[in-house]
């Protein structure tokens, strides 16, 4: 009987218009959830079936076929993958990705994608998520990362120990200027192979308009065996023309038991851009920087924009230890939801490309922060409205049928 197709279309009705409040509710439910992305309900009508031919009017008709829709079905159901809030909690491990891309963790059996970046860090010193899952990326081999290959567990120790640098090169900026016999003196601090600091006294003073006489002292103690003493000259441009770069040899303090240490006093670097210079103008002249550094005990991990973890130590040092890798896929909507926020990447999704942040484009990582939800509430409630006014409109359809159905059956009587 006839009817029957429109009982059959409101059953239709009410089975998609369930699972769209199914979708609904748990997007509403999930509107706190660290990296949820919403998913919304699609419909397609069922097949129709041909009443037969409409009015022959030959090939001016307007139609062929007579045809009636049997309902309605649910032809997918899509997940939104744009970004969500950024919500500043000001733990250092907890990461939010900007950007397109999935943080990349893994248990004993498979590894997940997942844009939740709420990490700690264990008792055993690893990041790991709140299922204990291990955070993956490239640890740092003598402070050097290489993204781009097999991903590892990130581990840092927090009880290693920065081993002393000496120090290979001193170099100085700036402006030295004054009249004949004006002194000038500059200082810092030099370490040697076993990590002892020894202060680093230079002592310039003008001979005549163009040339200035350097001594270099040790005043805490230890001698060298070269180099401590020479001119530098300059050029009536006030450029330096002798004297750029000279070497001391054989330093050492007995009282330390450290190696003779060998370095350089630059005055400026070509290379680099800085200058040496003498011209009329203030004095300026100063160590921009040395390149030695004591023993460091490890203090804090800072994680960076490129995801690189830095090392903070308590000799005033930087050290990159680990770098967090990111996973990107060719199609986000054929990744399989697997529950706690993890996504497994499915053919659908296409090649897997996992890297740095820095070598992916349109990806940062804010640390500090974790991505919020991006359920928008108003959206939801307004198709909340609109499904039940569709879900009792089917009802009625399937109410008013079974009443046409009953006067039918009541014909015979």
């Amino acid at each position: 009987m006839a009817l029957i197709r429109a009982l059959n279309s409101g059953v239709s009705g009410l089975r998609s218009f369930q699972t769209k409040m199914d979708v609904i509710g748990n997007n509403i439910a999930n509107v706190e959830t660290n990296g949820f992305k919403s998913s919304r309900a699609t419909f397609a009508e069922l097949m129709n079936q041909n009443m037969g031919r409409a009015d022959s009017g030959g090939e001016s008709s307007p139609q062929m076929n007579n045809q009636v829709g049997l309902g309605v079905r649910v032809a997918s159901i899509d997940r939104d993958f744009s970004q969500g809030v950024m919500q500043t909690t000001g733990r250092t491990t907890d990461l939010a990705i900007e950007g397109n891309g999935f943080f990349l963790v893994t248990d004993s059996a498979e590894t997940y994608m997942t844009r939740a970046g709420n990490f700690v860090f264990n008792k055993d010193g690893y990041l790991v998520d709140q299922g204990g899952r291990f955070a993956q990326g490239y640890n740092a081999r003598d402070g050097q990362v290489n993204p781009g290959g097999r991903t590892e567990n990130i581990f840092v120790d927090f009880d290693q120990v920065m081993e002393p640098r000496e120090t290979n090169a001193v170099i100085l900026t700036g402006n030295l200027s004054g009249e004949a016999g004006d002194e000038r003196v500059l200082s810092t601090t030099i370490y040697d192979n076993l990590g002892n600091a020894h202060s680093l006294i230079i002592t310039l003073q003008k001979i005549d308009e163009y040339n200035w006489d350097y001594e270099v002292t040790f005043p805490d103690g230890g001698s060298a065996t070269a180099g401590t003493t020479g001119t530098i000259t300059f050029d009536s441009d006030g450029n330096l023309v002798a004297g750029s770069e000279i070497s001391i040899e054989g330093f050492q303090d007995p009282a330390s038991g450290a190696n003779p240490t060998d370095f350089t006093v630059q005055f400026g670097d070509d290379d680099r851009g800085i200058r040496f210079t003498q011209f009329a103008g203030s004095h300026t002249a100063k160590v921009l920087s040395q390149d030695g550094n004591a023993q460091g005990q490890l203090l804090d991990v800072e994680i960076d924009g490129d995801g690189r973890l830095q090392g903070i130590y308590d000799n005033g040092e930087n050290r990159t230890l680990a770098q967090v890798a990111i996973a990107q896929v060719q199609n986000n909507n054929g990744l399989e939801m697997v529950g706690s926020g993890l996504f497994r990447a499915s053919s659908a999704a296409g090649e897997v490309f996992v890297n740095s942040a820095n070598n992916l484009s349109d990806t940062t990582i804010n640390s500090g922060a974790l991505e919020g939800s991006n359920v928008d509430l108003a959206k939801e409630f307004t198709e909340m409205i609109t499904s039940q006014r569709a879900y009792q409109s089917n009802a009625r359809v399937i109410s008013t049928a079974d009443e046409m159905l009953m006067e039918a059956v009541n014909l015979k009587r």
